[in-house]
């Protein structure tokens, strides 16, 4: 019995104790259930409260960010790049990524992308646990989907509150969009260093290609990029950057988008990184040209669309000429510079005597030293390692910039070093950069002494495309467009147009005489005014001919006095002149100014037979969207075509040379222009004191104008006339620009309107025979009807007369 107690007592023990634990375990699943149902109520708080006035889900069509705009020479080359600091971007659909790109993206960042629905949960929790137990940031947590998402619609703050926003954000957009539309806007939108972002300019800017033509090493490379682009980029980090790629392609292996034979392969192969210098050779190219165009762009368009609407702009210039142009123009005012002493050493002193100028020129200059002052500078050591020149002024110790650097040491075979240039004792003509005070104890950067500046400007006569633009010698040291925004008087340059009005209106002809004399005009005001010719002398009764191609200045006030300055200025205003034309006699020295590129068109208009059209820079503009906008050339016809090509032949005897009024062969004011060997119409023109050479002409098919001057409008000095200074550079640049034509352009006189006569050169009348003449053109009624006096049988007098077109 009492066993039995006590089995029953251990019965209901078990049976109680069994009841407690299952009532345990109850409790426990209802905490469990509690606790679940808390943390989902919690989690669901969360996104609650993160997830108010989150911003609205992105949709494909609305994906339009900054991309860079692009411009294009006239044979396709990228000469520039418009677009905001760190803002470089050009969208490419997902078509023209191939597939290797983007798996090699998703084995580097996510490589369940395909699968998951936005956000990568046990990827999750690892990064949880691994925050919790080391103390660390969330890492390694982000999908592409949530990258995609912070990269485009959430700002910079607090890690885990974006997480929640990306993650709230992640599932959204999977929901809108497809797994494609959101790797488009991944691969677009990443950064991947040096201001780049997405794939395309990402591959331009490492391998110098577009990313459909990237391999399996080169698309690694890329997408390692992504954990580090700054501390990784191959351009500072090498090493890094390879290891991340290693990185990759074992991930490409790893998660199957490769097989191992390919990633074998492309691990043991070299890459090569092309810089955007050698991949893009002539980025930067026509820098006056592609300002000039950048502001008319944002004039048109507006900034914004200029510099984040990734515009593929398609100009005018050509390349090679602009080169030669280039070449020319700096080529041209070195040897001027050498000519006339700028950009070298005045002189050198004797090392006794450097301590005596250096206290010489402290009692002289006070002390300040101003950026408007020149300064005599001693030389007191050359450094040839680091480049640098120590200079002296007064008391005041100086560092001279080699700037610009070609101006000062030359380029090519004909480059020097300083040690070459510059010695101890060397006196250096040279302005400081900024005020210096006498406190100032620091070395001052000083420059040398400014020289003259330079314009070139050549143009299609029949389409008006501006094919070359030089706008000074060196855009990053002086930025002003002389071609286009210098005003300056144009010299005996203008001289054509007035005789070409008079031609117009049969006042002359090219054989008309006039007397080249002193004479006297009065000028508004009562004032009076002689002009004299640049020789000093008198020709006596000559030409029209000899007239213009000798620039003969009193023959050409006649002209003009006979055509009247109405006339003449409406002529001028009718083919090309827009600036204001001064009213009085000194018009036709060239008294009006207007910058070069406006003369130059004028004298267009001759050069395509009489048709009037504005100079053009861009072909088309295309948008991002597809969009375009296309440039023509709109011609009007202002002068008769007989007329053009009667004023083009008075122009071509300025280089070719003409019969004088002894019937001897004389050379003209632009004889430089014969070394070309092609046909070429021009003039020269030289203002008061030589503050402006001009030399502006043309052949067939191109309309060139150089100009060279001082920006403060000093003199170019004694005998610097156009054809001996601009001359050079034209003529240099035309050899080059013309050296692949193998046959010359002659000029076409035109069907009608025009016809030859024998003629006398003395009196300007027809010749009796071909012994006393040469061929003259004339405009169609205007040739002399009367013949020349017989020439006494005993005068002992004889004339080589040759033919002459």
């Amino acid at each position: 019995m009492a066993r039995s107690r006590r089995s029953s007592k251990r019965s209901k023990s078990r049976r109680s104790g069994g009841s407690r634990l299952a009532g345990l375990f109850k409790w426990m699943m209802i905490l469990v259930i509690l606790a679940g149902l808390a943390g989902v109520a919690g989690l669901a708080g969360i996104f609650y409260y993160f997830g108010r006035d989150l911003p609205e889900i992105l949709k494909r069509e609305d994906y339009n960010p900054p991309q860079v705009s692009q411009v294009f020479a006239a044979d396709g080359e990228l000469i520039a790049e418009f677009h905001k600091p760190g803002e470089r971007r050009t969208l490419v659909p997902l078509d023209r990524i191939p597939p290797v790109v983007q798996n090699a993206f998703m084995a580097a960042e996510d490589a369940e992308f395909m699968t998951h629905s936005g956000v990568d949960y046990v990827g999750l929790v690892r990064a949880v646990y691994y925050a919790l137990r080391y103390d660390q940031g969330m890492r390694g947590t982000s999908t592409i989907t949530q990258q995609t998402i912070k990269n485009l619609m959430l700002t910079p703050e607090r890690a885990y509150e974006r997480k929640i926003k990306e993650m709230i954000l992640a599932r959204e957009l999977e929901k809108n969009l497809t797994k494609e539309d959101i790797l488009y806007l991944y691969l677009n939108t990443i950064y991947l260093g040096h201001g780049t972002h997405g794939v395309e300019e990402a591959s331009q800017h490492y391998f110098g290609k577009s990313v459909s033509d990237l391999n399996v090493q080169e698309a690694a490379l890329l997408a390692g990029l992504t954990s580090g682009p700054e501390a990784n980029t191959p351009f500072r980090n090498m090493e890094g950057a390879m290891a991340r790629r290693a990185y990759v392609l074992r991930q490409l292996w790893e998660k199957g988008f490769i097989e191992e034979g390919i990633y074998r392969e492309a691990d043991a192969t070299e890459i090569e990184i092309v810089p955007r210098s050698q991949s893009k050779p002539h980025l930067g190219s026509a820098p006056y040209f592609v300002e000039h165009i950048r502001r008319d762009l944002i004039e048109r368009y507006g900034e914004e669309k200029v510099y984040t609407g990734g515009l593929r702009i398609y100009t005018t210039v050509d390349l090679d000429m602009q080169m030669a142009a280039e070449r020319a123009a700096r080529q041209g005012l070195r040897t001027y510079d050498q000519r006339q002493g700028y950009f070298k050493p005045k002189r050198r002193l004797a090392e006794g005597d450097i301590a005596k100028h250096i206290a010489r020129q402290h009692e002289e200059r006070g002390g300040t030293l101003r950026p408007s002052q020149v300064y005599e500078g001693v030389v007191t050591g050359v450094d040839a390692e680091e480049e640098r020149v120590d200079l002296q002024i007064g008391q005041v110790k100086a560092t001279l910039a080699i700037d610009p650097r070609t101006r000062i040491l030359g380029e090519g075979p004909e480059a020097k070093t300083v040690e070459d240039v510059f010695a101890r004792g060397d006196v250096l003509r040279v302005q400081p950069l900024a005020e210096v005070g006498p406190e100032n104890t620091d070395p001052v950067l000083v420059r040398f002494e400014t020289s003259a500046e330079v314009a070139l400007v050549a143009i299609d006569p029949t389409t008006r495309e501006v094919r070359a633009l030089v706008g000074g010698y060196d855009f990053s040291t002086n930025k002003y467009n002389h071609a286009l925004q210098a005003r300056r008087q144009t010299g005996s340059s203008f001289k054509t147009l007035v005789y070409a009005a008079a031609l117009e209106a049969k006042v002359i002809t090219p054989a008309t005489i006039y007397l080249d004399s002193p004479t006297v005009y009065q000028l508004p005001g009562g004032e009076s005014w002689s002009p004299r010719n640049s020789d000093g002398e008198w020709r006596g009764p000559i030409s029209v001919r000899e007239g213009l191609a000798a620039s003969r200045n009193v023959v050409s006030v006649r002209v003009l006095d006979d055509v009247t300055l109405p006339k003449a200025i409406d002529f001028a205003k009718r083919v090309g002149v827009k600036s204001p034309v001064v009213d009085n006699y000194t018009m036709v020295m060239g008294s009006s100014e207007m910058p070069p590129i406006e003369i130059t068109n004028t004298y267009a208009t001759f050069a395509a037979g009489g048709q009037l059209a504005e100079p053009r820079y861009l072909r088309r503009v295309e948008s991002a969207r597809g969009d375009r906008d296309l440039f023509q050339t709109h011609a009007e016809p202002v002068l008769a075509p007989e007329v053009a090509y009667l004023t083009t032949s008075l122009l071509q005897s300025a280089v070719e040379g003409y019969v004088d009024s002894k019937g001897n062969r004389r050379g003209g004011t632009a004889g430089v222009l014969r070394a070309v060997g092609h046909p070429v119409a021009a003039k020269t023109g030289t203002t008061n004191d030589s503050r402006d050479a001009w030399l502006v002409g043309y052949t067939p098919d191109l309309v060139v104008g150089a100009w060279v001057g001082f920006g403060d409008n000093r003199s170019l000095g004694a005998r610097q006339y156009g054809g001996t200074v601009a001359g050079p550079i034209f003529r240099d640049f035309l050899i080059d620009a013309l050296e692949d034509r193998e046959e010359p352009l002659n000029f076409e006189p035109p069907v009608t309107g025009i016809t030859t006569a024998l003629i006398d050169p003395i009196s300007g009348k027809l010749a009796r025979s071909e012994d006393e003449g040469y061929e003259e053109v004339f405009l169609v009624g205007t040739a002399p009807t009367d013949y020349a006096p017989r020439q006494e049988e005993d005068s002992g007098e004889s004339f080589l007369f040759e033919q002459f077109q």
